[in-house]
């Protein structure tokens, strides 16, 4: 089985402006019509208290899991600060399928697009969906078309010659990109320390795959999703102010990940090794020192990020009254 995982941080409606009235109601609609079946979709949502009731009245015929950011993983949303990792693990959590796709959410799907990700999965290949924009799509009384028409233009900066590539680079793991379940809880999620600064948690988290030997694929020809381009919120007296917290230079925790060959995230404390490499690559890109006295809070901040078994938390979840799949 296949777990479709969609987070988002948006109003419900914020894709009005294509006549869409509800992106979770499309986008039920839209994976409907996928030609393989044995699928669920696990919905992380920031507004999920404000949803909840309309999303439970709208029907389809696979599983969905409509959930909010888990209790222990909600320290960096309460803080008021960009989560992307925080709402990834979430999904781990809630996931059953065997293999995991991390969708954003403004993004919509060919027929057979699960269909090859689990072809390339059984290959032993771990599948990249190719970037295809939208600058405006089809919808009839306010719900997306399927087929997916409309403006197309390709935005997408990983560059290879031939329709299909075959390849170990990690960090092209964007929007659209799968891994095993089973790998994702070997390495204890996604790394919950790039939180509050948006930036490459995925491309840490597919070198670390790499670290597992693990192979990818990517096909411009077939294997495409859309991206609908959209204000990033549309109602100003709903939208979650998300503050940016610059206390570290967040490819200097990527480079922890491979310079001290750690590929168990939210595990550890951090130590002078990790500081001293953070510190080289913050002076190097930001230009300031993190360790300094001036960044002692924000530094604090980040350093107090929590750690955590998501292993565990899994198998808690599922004993829980809040289970109900």
């Amino acid at each position: 089985m296949i777990t479709v995982q969609i987070h988002t941080a948006s109003c419900d409606d914020f894709l009005s402006c294509q006549g869409i009235r509800s992106y979770f109601e499309s986008l039920i609609s839209n994976l409907s019509h996928q030609t393989f079946k044995n699928f669920e979709l696990v919905y992380i949502d920031t507004y999920y208290e404000d949803n909840k009731e309309f999303f439970s009245t709208i029907k389809s015929d696979f599983v969905v899991k409509h959930v909010p950011i888990h209790h222990n993983h909600r320290y960096w949303f309460d803080l008021g600060y960009t989560y992307i990792s925080a709402a990834k693990n979430t999904g781990i959590i809630y996931a059953d399928g065997e293999l995991v796709i991390t969708f954003d959410d403004g993004e919509f799907f060919p027929e057979n697009l699960l269909k090859m990700y689990w072809e390339s999965y059984k290959n032993g290949h771990l599948m990249h969906a190719y970037h295809h924009r939208m600058t405006s799509i089809e919808a009839t009384n306010g719900i997306v078309n399927t087929p997916i028409k409309g403006d197309v233009y390709i935005n997408d900066s990983r560059k290879f010659e031939s329709d299909v590539c075959f390849h170990k680079n990690g960090t092209w793991m964007y929007a659209g990109t799968s891994f095993g379940l089973e790998d994702g809880l070997i390495l204890n999620g996604f790394n919950e320390k790039l939180d509050a600064c948006k930036s490459v948690e995925d491309c840490d988290f597919g070198m670390i795959l790499t670290m597992l030997n693990k192979k990818f694929s990517i096909n411009k020809r077939d294997g495409y999703l859309y991206i609908v381009d959209h204000p990033s919120y549309v109602d100003n007296k709903k939208k979650k102010e998300i503050k940016q917290l610059i206390a570290i230079e967040n490819y200097g925790m990527l480079l922890c990940s491979k310079e001290l060959f750690e590929f168990e995230a939210n595990k550890y404390p951090i130590t002078d090794k990790h500081l001293a490499i953070i510190k080289r690559e913050t002076l190097k890109y930001r230009k300031f020192d993190p360790l300094s006295q001036e960044n002692k809070e924000n530094l604090t901040k980040w350093m107090n990020t929590p750690l955590f078994n998501l292993r565990q938390e899994r198998e808690e979840i599922r004993k829980s009254k809040d289970w109900k799949w």
